[in-house]
């Protein structure tokens, strides 16, 4: 089956050079239109799709550079090549940045000519394939929300109807496996919302409700959350934080998704008897600059000054971090390697949506890490100040 031909549109003022063009294109096996004016080539642009707009830089009327900007304002994604008269290269250099892919000079050879033309061509359709799979890999995200959630809430639920006895009794191993069960069910979830939501973050889709929050509610409500499952495992999770700790300005659901994260990925690498230890404490801005980070952990500069940040940490003795992966761990798709008995699980997007996230709220995450002996991840965040925004303007080093 033959491709349809390319649709050119033609928009010169001068009949006799259009007419010179229709011609050469149409044997060379274009669809041609011409429009004499700017007015009735952007008409005509927002009426039909083509593949490439020849343009006049100077018409009667509005000119090719005013009809350039008011496609590109309007999402109109023909390609264009500019045609001028010699001595306008500093008008086509402004409409090169305005979008156009190329231009020609006149008087033009039609060989050049044509052979510009095909490779606007091929580069359009280049990138109007580009982003159909942009947007196909978006819609499959975001159908995981419904036809891969919805399932598995189903499923939490039934097996939370078996596990509380409402369907006949169970004894205390039953419980035990049906909660594992259930854990390994929100862990899915869990790994759905970080894909979910790192493509938000990308698309620039991500909807953000700042709250002024204590952080050790955040941190609190993690801990009952997971505890059972530290439990069973026979790893002891506490929290030691500061009782005056100051107001943090986050997205509460996600920055407990972001803790979230940080406690799951503990249990994964931590054994059997371990422990693992949530912290919070209150840094001066006079003593911002004596804790010691790595080169990725920059906090932004905002305004007004905080006096305050909250550093939160968690802990384990778990089988640690190599110093190669220490570097990579916040990319994503990337894993560290030293896992438990208990196996490492996951899509490698969990410290990444972390990183992300909290660097929307100023801040700055980090871990740190010795083989066999443990890791320790650290987020430092803004305290609340009277207009929610932040600046970071780092004191003078210490003596």
């Amino acid at each position: 089956m033959s491709l349809q031909p390319d649709k050119i549109l033609i928009v010169d003022d001068e009949p006799d050079i259009a007419t010179i063009l229709k011609l050469h294109l149409r044997e060379s096996g274009y669809l041609t239109e011409w429009a004499a004016d700017g007015e009735t080539g952007l008409d005509l642009l927002r009426a039909n799709n083509y593949s490439l707009v020849l343009l006049d830089v100077r018409m009667t009327g509005i000119s090719g550079v005013e009809v350039l900007r008011r496609l590109r304002a309007e999402n109109i994604d023909s390609a264009v090549i500019m045609m001028t008269a010699h001595g306008n290269e500093n008008l086509v250099a402004e409409c090169m940045k305005t979008g156009a892919a190329d231009y020609v000079a006149k008087p033009f050879d039609i060989d050049d000519l044509l052979h510009r033309m095909e490779r606007a061509i091929a580069n359009r359709r280049t990138l109007k394939e580009k982003q159909l799979l942009e947007q196909e890999k978006e819609d499959f995200f975001f159908m995981l929300s419904h036809d891969l959630k919805n399932p598995i809430t189903a499923v939490v639920g039934s097996i939370d109807i078996m596990r509380e006895g409402r369907l006949g009794p169970v004894n205390s191993e039953q419980i035990d496996y049906l909660q594992s069960a259930i854990e390994s069910c929100e862990e899915v979830v869990t790994m759905i919302d970080n894909l979910l939501d790192m493509q938000r973050y990308n698309s620039g889709r991500m909807n953000i409700r700042i709250t002024n929050v204590d952080p050790l509610s955040i941190l609190a409500d993690a801990v009952r959350r997971f505890f059972p499952a530290a439990e069973r495992e026979n790893i002891l999770l506490t929290l030691t934080a500061e009782s005056s700790t100051s107001e943090i300005a986050v997205d509460i659901s996600i920055m407990a998704r972001v803790i979230a994260n940080l406690v799951g990925n503990a249990l994964k690498f931590t054994p059997e008897g371990g422990f693992i230890t949530i912290s919070c404490r209150s840094i001066k801005q006079s003593e911002l600059h004596c804790i010691e980070r790595p080169h990725y952990a920059v906090l932004p500069n905002v305004f007004p000054v905080p006096e305050s940040y909250a550093l939160i940490s968690v802990s384990d003795n778990g089988n640690g971090i190599s110093p190669a992966e220490l570097t990579c761990i916040f990319e994503r798709y990337v894993q560290a390697g030293n896992s438990s008995r208990r196996g490492q699980g996951g899509a490698g997007l969990g410290l990444a949506f972390c990183k992300k996230a909290v660097e929307d709220f100023n801040g700055c995450i980090w871990a740190e890490s010795v083989e066999d002996s443990g890791s320790e991840f650290f987020i430092l965040i803004p305290c609340h100040v009277a207009d929610a925004s932040y600046t970071n303007q780092m004191p003078e080093p210490c003596s």
